[in-house]
């Protein structure tokens, strides 16, 4: 089941540390994305995919710990400014709740890694204001900024204080939950205002906006993603992002196949390596029922991706539509190889185990999920309860109850609720779910014929009425 966006979860923070750390144990190259390659700064050199710092004129290596990197990488890329303490929380603790001293000792931390001293220093504080860069902000915005790493996306150069706001945005966007996304479109709309005329800026806001709208946060979004990408296409038809974030963003406004695909394949035409194109092009063939067609870019997209947990959650769920349960397994075992807290990975290869006739077992999956998200023990004991007296309906009956009842560990989703009423027995329940996340246009909808959560309702007469309400892709 396509997994609620929780509001607190014990998820990994970011993909690109998935990569330093299990290549450096195979011995293989990192891979490396915008903003993890190597820059100096001051007397050190730093190496954010590997996670280490190290003295430019040689010596030993210091490893910091992510979120100490993640903060080095923000002072980076600011441009020598005061950084206020919201602005580093949403940059590095993508918005959380953290106390004063937290960040102090964050900080301190930091010029403790550097080495700082009264003579060298290297980070200004700045009572009631933050923080400020004192050292080398020219050099190591050149190096932080996707312009001065090299990013194929920007050829032209980018503007500085843009560029540091689309890093952020990039930083918030890995992990796809509400509180993230929303921070990412705040940043991105603040690149857009500070460079209007830099197409990156543009991109990132339309991607967005597009995950908003598929995390279920409103249809109207999805209006102004498409107005995004086509500004980024007009800036710079070469940008192969632009044409990726256009393809997708036409495809959940319009819902018209042909167009959406041929933007995706100018995208992969511009970049082979663009993973993004691969992934929205699967979803696009999963929503026309194309499913030989939509694994195969979904694996394209993995192998270009390997440590991207959004993309190991879009091929579990592509496969487990297909009904390929044995390769949704395999690749929820993966998932979870690397990402042992995932929270999606659990959820996804419950659905499989139960989908493919393994109740025990998914049920098992399926509470290990449930406790990531956030539900305590003993929320979590009346459910097994539930379980053991009426079986795995009853267990779905709880659970879509739990989910209509509360908003604070996650934010459920009509359609959620709507396929555990399914497997519950309450049909009339489900139709309803499912006609209320139609009234939302739901995005996942679009993949409702073949969702194979909704399979007991095939034969009643709602059904096709219901399809025919539901905005499909043709």
């Amino acid at each position: 089941m396509f997994a609620p966006q929780p509001r607190g979860v014990k998820e990994i923070d970011g993909d690109v540390r998935f990569a330093a750390r299990h290549a450096s144990v195979r011995g293989e190259e990192p891979v490396m994305r915008p903003g993890e390659r190597s820059f100096e700064l001051g007397d050190w050199r730093i190496e954010p995919a590997r996670g280490v710092i190290a003295p430019v004129a040689g010596g030993a290596e210091t490893r910091l710990e992510p979120k100490i990197m993640d903060l080095l990488l923000l002072f980076a890329g600011s441009e020598g400014r005061v950084l206020s303490k919201d602005e580093i929380v949403g940059g590095v603790w993508a918005g959380r709740a953290i106390g004063d001293d937290t960040l102090a000792a964050a900080v301190s931390r930091l010029r403790g890694a550097l080495g700082e001293t009264a003579e060298r220093r290297y980070i200004e504080t700045l009572p009631k204001r933050g923080y400020r860069l004192l050292i080398g902000a020219e050099q190591a915005l050149a190096a932080a900024s996707p312009a001065g790493r090299g990013a194929p996306d920007n050829k032209s150069g980018a503007p500085p204080k843009a560029a540091a706001l689309v890093a952020q945005g990039r930083a918030a966007l890995q992990a796809p939950f509400a509180a993230n996304l929303a921070q990412a479109r705040l940043y991105f709309e603040a690149a857009v205002a500070e460079a209007p005329g830099w197409a990156p800026a543009h991109v990132g806001l339309a991607d967005a906006l597009c995950a908003l709208h598929l995390a279920g946060q409103g249809s109207g979004l999805i209006t102004a993603a498409k107005a995004s990408a086509h500004a980024a296409v007009g800036l710079d038809p070469d940008l192969a992002r632009a044409w990726s974030a256009l393809g997708f963003a036409n495809l959940l406004a319009d819902r018209a196949f042909a167009p959406a695909d041929e933007a995706l394949r100018r995208a992969i035409g511009l970049d082979p390596a663009l993973a993004s194109a691969h992934r929205h092009r699967a979803f696009a063939f999963a929503a026309t029922g194309r499913f030989v067609e939509a694994e195969r870019e979904g694996r394209a997209a993995l192998e270009l991706e390997p440590f991207s947990l959004a993309t190991h959650g879009a091929l579990m769920q592509l496969l487990i539509t297909a009904r390929r349960y044995r390769q949704a397994l395999a690749a929820a075992h993966q998932a979870l190889a690397l990402a042992p807290a995932s929270s999606e990975g659990w959820y996804a290869r419950g659905w499989a185990h139960v989908l493919g006739g393994e109740a025990a077992a998914g049920v098992d999956a399926l509470m290990k999920g449930l406790e990531l998200w956030g539900l305590s023990a003993a929320q979590l004991e009346p459910l097994r309860a539930r379980y053991a007296a009426d079986g795995f309906a009853g267990l779905c009956a709880a659970g879509a109850d739990l989910f209509e009842t509360q908003t604070v560990m996650f934010t459920p989703r009509l359609t959620d609720i709507a396929f555990l009423r399914v497997a519950a027995g309450q049909p009339d329940r489900a139709f309803a779910a499912l006609e209320a996340a139609a009234g939302h246009d739901d995005p996942l909808l679009m993949l409702l014929p073949w969702l194979p959560y909704c399979d007991a309702l095939h034969d009643d007469p709602r059904w096709p009425r219901l399809l025919d309400r539901v905005r499909l892709v043709r």
